[in-house]
């Protein structure tokens, strides 16, 4: 139950709070935690499979932000949820292969990128190539799940993450995205390039 990320988010949140406090809150979460279960029902489509999956994940995080808000002011609240997921978010994607130096294309990259993102997001490939790899997602089953835990407000913070990590993960991969679902577009639109 105390994933990667969820340890980084203690040590982000001692910062703020201190140690006994953040001790108290997060023993107050994981209680919590342990009476939701988002586990899969059988009657559902594999799409909804994989959110719920994702809402088990992540359903410590609409808990620790209803304890930060009783804890701090509103937006400061959301201020150290937002930092918390994008330093967190960075242990989510290490399962993320990575390249090895001698690649000369895309191409591995293509298939790395699919096997990650379909439990995570719908797509439709508009271009795949050796030198460009660009796609429209549909739907952001990660951004539903936060929506569904009534902290929209954090899910931009997945947009930051995989674009920060998008942006560092190979010296000859350029990454834009240009249109985000949480941040109102009704797509994502996600370029790489291959720069030799």
């Amino acid at each position: 139950m105390f994933q990667p990320e969820n340890r980084i988010a203690f040590r982000e949140i001692k910062g703020e709070l201190g140690l006994w406090a953040t001790l108290k809150c997060f023993a107050s979460v994981v209680f919590k935690s342990l009476r939701v279960n988002y586990k899969t029902k059988k009657n559902i489509n594999e799409i909804e499979k994989l959110k719920q999956g994702h809402k088990e994940h992540f359903k410590m995080v609409p808990l620790l932000y209803g304890e930060l808000q009783k804890r701090l002011e509103q937006d400061e609240a959301r201020d150290v949820m937002q930092s918390v997921i994008i330093k967190s978010g960075q242990a989510f994607v290490t399962g993320f292969a990575s390249l090895g130096p001698d690649e000369k294309s895309l191409t591995n990259f293509i298939e790395v990128y699919k096997n990650f993102e379909r439990n995570n997001i719908v797509f439709d490939v508009i271009e795949e190539s050796e030198k460009k790899f660009e796609i429209k997602i549909t739907r952001c089953l990660i951004y539903e799940a936060f929506k569904e835990f009534g902290a929209e407000d954090l899910a931009p913070c997945i947009c930051d993450v995989a674009t920060s990590y998008f942006s560092g993960y190979h010296p000859n991969i350029e990454y834009t995205k240009d249109r985000m679902i949480a941040r109102g577009d009704e797509t994502c639109h996600e370029i790489f390039i291959w720069r030799d």
